[in-house]
């Protein structure tokens, strides 16, 4: 799982023992920047049981005073698999199920995220999609136009290096 939002003061433990209420924790660890070793907000973790991420993901939470955004995270080999949008020119009236079901209609969306500012949680009016295969992306694209609730949106393919 991928675990976004993280306090800059959550430690490998402090996460492990939070999610352990959940079930067993098999790994985790919050990145840290290399050279000055700080917490770069976000961390991985690995449950024994998916029905555990499942129950994860359905839920709200809060650690070390903030609020977390735990996410079903797509294993290393299965990235070729999927295929990533930017979404730019989203009103700030679109929330990430609408964000979700709006792309939806042009395949099965693995991942919908809308980026908000940190300290206040605007909505920062752009978001990335993350389809299970191309033919999402590609059908997205054959759009001329794309509107959501009333505003045009635009729409970019990631390049993937190798």
């Amino acid at each position: 799982m991928f675990i976004g939002g993280l306090n800059w003061e959550t430690t490998d433990e402090s996460l492990r023992t939070y999610f352990s209420q959940f079930g067993e924790v098999l790994d985790c660890v919050v990145m840290r920047d290399t050279v000055t070793n700080r917490s770069r907000g976000f961390g991985f973790l690995t449950m024994k049981e998916s029905a555990d991420v499942d129950k994860i993901v359905s839920q709200d939470h809060e650690l070390d005073g903030k609020k977390i955004d735990p996410k079903h995270a797509i294993p290393r080999d299965e990235q070729d698999k999927t295929e990533k949008i930017f979404v730019g020119g989203i009103s700030a009236e679109v929330n990430e199920d609408e964000f979700r079901e709006f792309f939806s209609q042009f395949g099965t969306v693995m991942d919908a995220t809308l980026m908000t500012e940190r300290e206040t949680g605007r909505p920062r009016g752009f978001g990335f999609i993350t389809f299970e295969t191309s033919e999402g992306v590609e059908e997205a694209l054959r759009q001329p136009k794309l509107t959501i609730k009333d505003k045009a949106a635009s729409i970019y393919t990631f390049i993937k290096y190798v």
